[in-house]
């Protein structure tokens, strides 16, 4: 139990956290670490106490930049080894080019989603030089994946690759930070 005046500890946290992450507005901080505006809102004001789990939420959101090395420029595995964890993930045609660049909350479902999808623009291939949109499976033959717990940081990573393989990916975007 706090001491008479004083807001329990994991307010006082919150609110620390708040001063040191250098975010003015509480719309800005609850963005950043990743939580709705209202309810950051109630906890800065000691209205609600906020639980273990939306302290670590919002410490991982500011603070945790880790990128992990699940697979880099290799075959692309079985379904059944893709872990099932957010990350970024990195489309190779047989050249080693950057064919698609992607941001996952489950990379064994959104990479095996995005291999079944067709490029966005036609190409010609074949002894006729015929105009075909392939799926992009057809055309990679390396992938490479990155565990990136952070929604914040994996949205920001998959924007600045965008920018540094612009015009050479079948992305249809080229990203934003935030």
């Amino acid at each position: 139990m706090p001491a008479k005046g004083r807001k329990p500890k994991e307010v006082e946290f919150i609110r620390q956290l708040k001063e040191l992450s250098g975010h003015a507005s509480v719309s800005d901080f609850a963005k950043a670490c990743g939580k709705k505006q209202a309810n950051t809102s109630n906890y800065l004001l000691g209205k609600n106490v906020p639980g273990k789990k939306v302290l670590k939420d919002c410490l991982w959101n500011l603070f945790g930049w880790d990128c992990e090395v699940v697979l880099e420029i290799a075959s692309v595995p079985p379904q059944a080894n893709v872990p099932a964890e957010p990350g970024i993930y990195v489309l190779y045609d047989s050249g080693g080019n950057v064919l698609y660049i992607g941001k996952a909350t489950s990379l064994k479902t959104e990479l095996f989603q995005t291999l079944r999808r067709r490029i966005p623009v036609s190409i010609r291939t074949g002894p006729s030089l015929d105009k075909v949109r392939p799926a992009l499976q057809s055309l990679t033959s390396y992938v490479s994946l990155y565990r990136v717990r952070s929604g914040r940081i994996r949205h920001n990573l998959e924007a600045l690759m965008l920018r540094v393989f612009a015009n050479q990916t079948h992305n249809s975007n080229i990203g934003q930070f935030h």
